[in-house]
């Protein structure tokens, strides 16, 4: 007994095991104010809409429906895991890569214009994409090794320049490339050489083309970074950057080195994201005067993953799954943002894992110190 106890009580103290907890925690809390959100809007539907939020694809009756949406789901998730893992790398480093967007709009930049206009292969352009990406992304780099220009303003002004910058170029190519037919709106279909191959995975997902290849190169991904982050000398010195920079100098550990790899690292994944999202075809590039979104999703989700690139298949799979399921209650008499207010709730409250995991810390050493304060008067 003594054994069972201790070994949960080791179990509790682990840092991995915390990590879980909270995120859960986290994730119950905005289900349970998203329900409430129901509750005030339309209280005779909340329960219904709740379940459809939950159930995403089972609350299909049909079989080959529930396959279907779920294999849209876990093809969705692909993309999000990218942008996630983009935050993460740059985040370990002591970056906070909030030009992520603009990465992810510069790499569908390359993607529109090599792979639904030139109709390039798709592993051609997926490469070049996340390079452009990559460059982007280092211009943060290069401000901030060399100027020490914060990251954070650097990256939001960037996203914006992205932004206006690709609008302006495909509003323009779309009237010769596509002979205007697609100046608002670009997309690439599975007869493109540009479409990610679904290698037969489709059939499996009663014959959701969305389903590809790409749902397996990410969780390649995942494999790579974190080897990276973990058994190279190169993740060790971003990780040794990020946790203290002059400790790290003194080590004999370049900072301007870290900053510009980490920094291109983190722009290729949201590259990736791009490519994931577009050469899947199921989104499309339109016309936009916002950021695209998903960059600001990789940040709830690499937080709620506890930023390990384990967790965030996880933590990106719960997101793209209560979205997914929050899309479908629109029939039930909620507003499509009703479905956006519950989701960024539950995203938003994602942000609080690492602080209700310096409460759980501070209580445990209180308790010790307790502990201990108890054991010394009971000898004296």
């Amino acid at each position: 007994m003594n054994k069972i106890k201790s070994f949960f009580s080791s179990l509790i103290k682990k840092d991995a095991t915390k990590t879980v907890v909270t995120s859960i925690w986290c994730a119950l809390l905005g289900l349970i104010l998203g329900f409430l959100i129901l509750l005030v809007i339309n209280p005779s539907n909340a329960g219904y809409g709740m379940t459809s939020v939950l159930g995403n694809y089972l609350i299909f009756s049909s079989h080959s429906d529930r396959i279907n949406y779920f294999g849209q789901t876990l093809a969705k998730t692909a993309p999000l895991i990218a942008m996630s893992l983009s935050i993460l790398v740059s985040y370990k480093a002591g970056l906070f890569n909030l030009g992520a967007s603009g990465q992810y709009s510069i790499a569908v930049l390359v993607i529109c214009l090599l792979g639904s206009g030139a109709n390039w292969p798709w592993f051609v352009v997926m490469i070049i994409a996340m390079i452009a990406a990559a460059i982007w992304s280092a211009i943060t780099g290069l401000l901030k090794a060399f100027f020490n220009v914060n990251e954070v303003i650097s990256g939001i002004m960037l996203n914006w320049i992205a932004l206006y910058l690709v609008n302006g170029i495909l509003s323009n190519a779309g009237k010769t490339i596509w002979d205007g037919a697609h100046s608002e709106s670009v997309a690439i279909t599975s007869e493109s050489n540009s479409f990610i191959p679904s290698i037969g995975l489709d059939k499996l997902f009663a014959g959701n083309t969305i389903v590809g290849l790409g749902m397996i190169l990410i969780l390649i991904v995942v494999i790579i970074i974190f080897i990276l982050l973990k058994k190279t000398t190169v993740g060790y010195e971003l990780k040794a950057t990020g946790l203290n920079s002059d400790a790290a100098r003194y080590a004999g550990i370049s900072k301007v080195k870290s900053i510009l790899i980490a920094t291109a690292i983190s722009g290729a994944l949201a590259g990736l994201a791009a490519s994931l999202n577009l050469q899947n075809g199921f989104t499309t590039w339109r016309l936009s005067s916002v950021p695209p979104e998903i960059g600001f999703q990789g940040i709830s989700s690499a937080f709620l993953g506890g930023l390990h690139p384990i967790g965030v298949i996880f933590s990106s799979y719960f997101i793209m799954h209560i979205t997914e399921g929050g899309s479908m209650i629109t029939d039930l008499g909620y507003s499509p943002e009703t479905a956006s207010i519950m989701t960024s709730v539950i995203i938003y409250l994602s942000g609080f894992v690492f602080f209700i995991k310096e409460v759980m810390r501070k209580f445990e050493i209180k308790n010790e110190l307790n502990k201990l304060s108890r054991n010394k008067e009971n000898k004296v």
